[in-house]
Parts: C-alpha cells; sequence; structure tokens
C-alpha cells in the first residue's frame, strides 16, 4: 500500500519558552531517562502544554533501530525485537548490532495520538495491499509500532475514549502490542514513555492511566505582566519568521541536547546506598501511597536529576524535587489535595527521615513549614467556622463497574453499553446474524481480501474487489449511558447547630470522591434563607465543587421546596438535552422546613406535592437525614421530617450518623443497578 506523507510542522522552540520550569524539567528527564514512566501535565488552556511537549522532539537524543524495520526495534537486544528482526538474526547467526548496515540511528521519534483514532489504527491492521495482490495475511503496523522506542503524547488525554485507554494501558504494561483480529496472530515490542497533557475543566482521568504516568505537572498561566509581553513578542516573531526564529535559539537547543546526552551516559556511574533506598521506601509508608510503583519512580527520577545536574551523588535537593513531581496525587485519599501543601509535607518528611543520615546528606539549612496547618480545612460563615467532617470509608470494589453487554439505543457519556441501530460510535465489527444495513466496509474488504487472487482466478468479474456474502461483517456500536448526581444541600441556620453542617459536608465530600472515581457528572443545589442556587452547575471536574463546598456558608431559614423545585429543573433541563442520562438526587437535610415558595402556603404541603412530582420522573433519591449526628445519639430523639419527606419521593432514607456502616459508594452503584435493569428491560 503506498505510505500517506504528511507535512512537516515548523516546530516551536523548546529552549524559548518561558517560564513553566516544572513542566520543562519532567519532559527533559524522561528524554533522559525512559525509564522515569511518562508525564501527564495538567493545566488550563493556552499555557503552552501542547507546545512543550511537541518542541521535545528537536531535544531529544539519538538512538539505534534496525535499518528499515517498521517496528523500530533495539538492534543490542534480541528480547526486543520483532519476529522479522529475529528470523534474520537467527538465518545469518549474528547479531544486527554486528553489521554497520543493519543500524540506523535517528532521533527518539515523538508520535502523536489523534483523539479519532481507532483500533485498527493503534493496535494495526490486515494489510490490504499484500492479501488482494497475493492472497497474504500480513500486518500492516499501526501507532504502536512507530512509537516503539518513542514517545507516545497524546493531547486532551482524558477526553480518550476508555477502549482506546485500554490498549494502552496493555501496551504500556507488557511492552508488547498484541494483535488478534482478521486471521492475523503477531506480536511486536512496543516500549514508550506516555506523555500526556488535559485540562482538568474537561474531566479527570482514568486512575488506572493516573497510576500508570510517574510525573504529574501543574500548570498556570504565568500573571507576571514582563513575562507576559515576552511571550506575546517570541510567540510573535516566530509566526512572522518560523525559520529565523529557529536558528536564534539553534545554539541554546543543541547545548540542551548535549547536556541530555551526556546525562545519559553519567546514569550509568551512579550508585544508590542502601540507606537511601530505606529513606525512600519510607516516604512512600509514611504518605500511605498505594502500591509500590512509587518507590521506583521516585528512586528513578531522583537518580535521572542527579544526572542531569552533572553529578553521582544525591542530595536532600533531589529526594524532595522528585517527590514533588510523583507524590501529590498519590499521596491523598481523594482528589482535593493542595499541590503547595503537598510539596511543603514532603520537604518536611525528607528532612525528618534523614536526620539520621547525616553522614550521607549535605547539610542544608531550610525552613520547616508548618505541618499542621495542611491538616484542617476551614471556612469563614457569619463569624462561624464549619470544617470538612471525615469523609465516609467508600470500599473500592463497591465502584468498580464493568461495561455491561446488554443491548441499549441512545448515546451518553459514562456507562458504556452497546448500542442498538446506528447510534454510537463504531468500535469493532462482528459477523451478523441475519441480515445486516449497518456494514463495516473495512472489515468486510479485510476480510475478502486474502480470497481476491483465488475468486479471481475461479470467476471471471469487472468488479476491482470480489465480495461474497460470509465475507459481510457489521457494525458494533458503542454508547455510554450518562450518570448525573445531583447534591441539594441545606444550608440553613439549623445546620449549622451542633455538628449537622461538618458532618453534612464530610459527607458531600464523600460523594465527591465516588463521583470523581466512577467519572459521573456532578451538579451541586444549596437552599438557605429565602433562595435556592445552582451553586455548581453540571460537571465532571470536582475541584470545583470542593472549592464551592468549603465556603458554603449557613445561616437563616429553610426553603426545602425551593430547594427540591430548584433540583427538579436541573433535573429537567438536563434530561432535555439528553433523555438517556441516569439522574440521581441525593437531599442532605434535616427536614425543618419553614418557609414555603408561595407565601402563607404550608412548606410542608409544598413539599409533599414536589415529592410526588420528583417519584413521577422516576427520579432516584436518597435523602441523608442530617438531625441526629454521632455526636447526638445520646439525645435518642428524632423528629422524622426527614423520612416523612423520603417515603413521598420514594427514596431510599439514611440517617447521617449510620453512614460509617453504609457506603455511599454501595448506594450510588445499586442506584445505577437499578436503573440500568429497567433500561434493559424496556430495550429488551
Amino acid at each position: 500500500m503506498q505510505k500517506l506523507h504528511h507535512i512537516e510542522r515548523t516546530l516551536f522552540p523548546f529552549v524559548a519558552m518561558v517560564r513553566q520550569e516544572s513542566m520543562k524539567l519532567a519532559l527533559i528527564l524522561n528524554a533522559i531517562n525512559p525509564q522515569v514512566g511518562g508525564v501527564l501535565i495538567r493545566g488550563e488552556k493556552g499555557t503552552g502544554k501542547s507546545t512543550a511537549v511537541r518542541a521535545l522532539a528537536e531535544i531529544l537524543p539519538k538512538i539505534d533501530v534496525v535499518k528499515g524495520c517498521a517496528f523500530s526495534c533495539n538492534p543490542h537486544i534480541f528480547t526486543e525485537l520483532c519476529p522479522y528482526c529475529k528470523e534474520r538474526v537467527l538465518n545469518r547467526e549474528e547479531s544486527l548490532a554486528g553489521r554497520k548496515n543493519g543500524i540506523e540511528r535517528r532521533r527518539v521519534k515523538v508520535v502523536d495520538l489523534p483523539l479519532g483514532s481507532t483500533e485498527d489504527r493503534l493496535l494495526g491492521s490486515l494489510d490490504l495491499e499484500k492479501a488482494i495482490k497475493f492472497g497474504k495475511k500480513e500486518l500492516e503496523p499501526g501507532i504502536l509500532a512507530e512509537v516503539n522506542q518513542g514517545i507516545l503524547y497524546v493531547d486532551e488525554i482524558n477526553l480518550l475514549d476508555d477502549h482506546v485507554i485500554d490498549v494502552i494501558l496493555d501496551a504500556a504494561t507488557s511492552g508488547i502490542n498484541v494483535v488478534e483480529r482478521e486471521g492475523i496472530s503477531f506480536s511486536h515490542p512496543s516500549r514508550f514513555i506516555l506523555v500526556g497533557t488535559m485540562n482538568p475543566e474537561e474531566g479527570e482521568l482514568r486512575p488506572q492511566l493516573l497510576d500508570r504516568i510517574a510525573l504529574h505537572v501543574e500548570v498556570k498561566g504565568i500573571d507576571n505582566i514582563d513575562e507576559r509581553v515576552s511571550i506575546t513578542l517570541l510567540r510573535n516573531e516566530f509566526e512572522r519568521d518560523p525559520v529565523g526564529f529557529r536558528k536564534k535559539f539553534e545554539g541554546e537547543s543543541r547545548r540542551l541536547a548535549k547536556k541530555i546526552e551526556k546525562a545519559q551516559q553519567l546514569l550509568k556511574e551512579i550508585n544508590i546506598p542502601d540507606n537511601i533506598l530505606m529513606l525512600i521506601c519510607k516516604m512512600c509508608k509514611e504518605l500511605d501511597v498505594e502500591g509500590h510503583r512509587p518507590d521506583a519512580m521516585v528512586l528513578k527520577t531522583a537518580v535521572t536529576l542527579v544526572a542531569y545536574n552533572g553529578r553521582t551523588e544525591l542530595t536532600q535537593a533531589d529526594l524532595k524535587k522528585a517527590g514533588e513531581l510523583i507524590f501529590p496525587f498519590r499521596m491523598r485519599a481523594n482528589p482535593f489535595g493542595s499541590d503547595a501543601a503537598a510539596d511543603e509535607i514532603i520537604d518536611q518528611l525528607v528532612d525528618e527521615l534523614s536526620k539520621d543520615m547525616d553522614d550521607f546528606f549535605p547539610p542544608q539549612d531550610q525552613d520547616k513549614p508548618d505541618l499542621e496547618s495542611t491538616e484542617e480545612q476551614k471556612e469563614k460563615v457569619e463569624g462561624k467556622t464549619h470544617r470538612i467532617g471525615t469523609p465516609v470509608q467508600i470500599p473500592k470494589d463497591m465502584t468498580k463497574r464493568k461495561a455491561d453487554r446488554k443491548m441499549r439505543s441512545g448515546s451518553g457519556k459514562r456507562i458504556k453499553s452497546l448500542s442498538v441501530g446506528r447510534k454510537g460510535r463504531y468500535i469493532k465489527h462482528n459477523i451478523p446474524k441475519g441480515v445486516t444495513s449497518d456494514i463495516a466496509f473495512d472489515a468486510t474488504v479485510r476480510a475478502s481480501a486474502p480470497y481476491q487472487k483465488t475468486r479471481r482466478m475461479n470467476k471471471v468479474s469487472d468488479h476491482a474487489i470480489i465480495i461474497h456474502k460470509e465475507d459481510i461483517r457489521g457494525k458494533v456500536r458503542q454508547s455510554k449511558v450518562s450518570t448525573l448526581i445531583v447534591l441539594a444541600v441545606d444550608s440553613s441556620g439549623t445546620m449549622g447547630a451542633l455538628d449537622r453542617m461538618e458532618c453534612a459536608k464530610g459527607t458531600v465530600f464523600s460523594l465527591l470522591m465516588d463521583a470523581y472515581q466512577s467519572r459521573d457528572r456532578v451538579a451541586m443545589v444549596a437552599f438557605r434563607g429565602n433562595d435556592a442556587r445552582v451553586i455548581l452547575p453540571p460537571t465532571n471536574g470536582v475541584e470545583l465543587a470542593k472549592k464551592l463546598l468549603t465556603d458554603l456558608p449557613t445561616g437563616g431559614k429553610t426553603p426545602l421546596g425551593l430547594g427540591l423545585m430548584k433540583a427538579l429543573n436541573l433535573i429537567k433541563n438536563e434530561k432535555k438535552k439528553d433523555e438517556t442520562i441516569v439522574p440521581i438526587l441525593v437531599l442532605l437535610t434535616d427536614g425543618r422546613a419553614n418557609i414555603s415558595i408561595i407565601p402563607g402556603a404550608d412548606p410542608m404541603e409544598e413539599i409533599e406535592k414536589l415529592a410526588e412530582m420528583i417519584s413521577l420522573e422516576n427520579i432516584y433519591s436518597i435523602v441523608i437525614d442530617t438531625e441526629v449526628t454521632k455526636s447526638m445519639k445520646f439525645l435518642n430523639f428524632s423528629f422524622g421530617f426527614a423520612k416523612d419527606i423520603a417515603e413521598k419521593m420514594g427514596a431510599r432514607y439514611f440517617r447521617i450518623d449510620q453512614l460509617d456502616y453504609q457506603s455511599l459508594g454501595s448506594l450510588i452503584t445499586m442506584e445505577k443497578n437499578f436503573v440500568l435493569n429497567k433500561i434493559d428491560k424496556k430495550a429488551g
């Protein structure tokens, strides 16, 4: 098949970028040592994330590859050769590295993975040209072949489809791409550095992929006016004369490239004392990180930092910097940790744990941050402080969901399901049962390709490709059912009494953590005084939700009816936009309504009517009664207003003091299964 050529991009020089030192350092460390484990760059739009990654190509070191190999095999390691290269070595009984004409030296490649990439493009597929002309079943290499010994760059990595992420994870874990499709069984090396960029406002990344990427960097827009002016001037100069601009920075780029190559050589000379390994493992244990992968990541990153700085001995600063790039998202039990606070904790932890290692570490005079100040999150509300209470523990096995194999119509965002008809994204093909109108033409042609030579010999036809009935393949489409969790939070004056608001915030905090892990959309309605407001429109970003929760004030009357009406209208509006969403209404209140929607009306009668409307809309609801908290159990008394509301709504009812024993994660999971089963029955 004729190879297509792409227009070569003129890249903005890496060394010309202003500030963003952590981002540049993380990329350089991976260029020096591919075993560091990749980079995830998070930040708002227009902060140079994509520009930096693409510009990295010009300073990357050179590597040896097998000349003419489509899989960019490493000629120095036999186990990292593709089947074709292994066959060449075995037949000639010599290594590829021993033949000068068998090796090509080139720079490490940065390969872009477009968001719309299919599994065929990623994994590789049947080579149609060889199949049609010669009747041979051979693999046409995909992106995972091209990126071997290179860098796989995914812009907006958080928007990738889950099935594509699964393929990337498999290859990244094993270093091998296995292709089993269309009569082809083939495997080849695919060792690459994964570099992703994302905007957290557009949604979070799957935890499995988050854990796989070693270094995490957050970038923000620069506030300094002089530096902003410098960025604008540099960009304008580059756009006017890209070639001349690049020549201006050629010398500096070459110096950085040489520094990277020198650091690669220095890596081999660095020895790691046992006490350093002990210190790193103690850091991981003290910070309660999950698994053993972070231990190795910190060690590799610290060693690479030493080599980059032209040294052979580790210092406290190396461990601290490595920890700042690796620990922040791993050390927190939820996604709401503060990066600044995390840096301070890491710095002090290294100082404290290394006190017994003064003989190894050179003394450093550093101000120790106040660790205690990072342990409590507080809010100032009407002269009264309510901290966020202890979150409810959510067992991990209760939050795992798998794509069911039921057929559904519709499309959405979160829970994957196979679709009926022509709706949804084409993900793969199958052999249809009966007649199908949704034909997978690419798979059909590939299925018929190996037989074209034989069919032409046996039958005269003017058709370029002869298709038989048994070649027909149908499209398998996948859509996703969106889950929307609407939190209606009572923030009236009665919630400020005792520790109700503290417990309520801890409960909402738990719900937000579960939504983050499940990648659901979340909205928040708060009601107090004479008003109810949507303080958080539906979103899958939870950082803003956490901030709004922290700043949520208490005080005033309880317009419970207004809160329910606002939540109901929000759900109705979202269902108009996407009728397939699964809405979940979670009401946190003590049920003491004392203000009506219509002046002079009975608040409780209004609430009963609204509760019936919510029930008729088939909105699954959960009512969490905040009247009695754990510290108030001794009272042994409750008015039961919230329980009455739950009965009218047909909602699941729980008291907030019981939530240590009833997992909120299991409640949400049960609700999803319940609603999806109802959809299955309708579709069936």
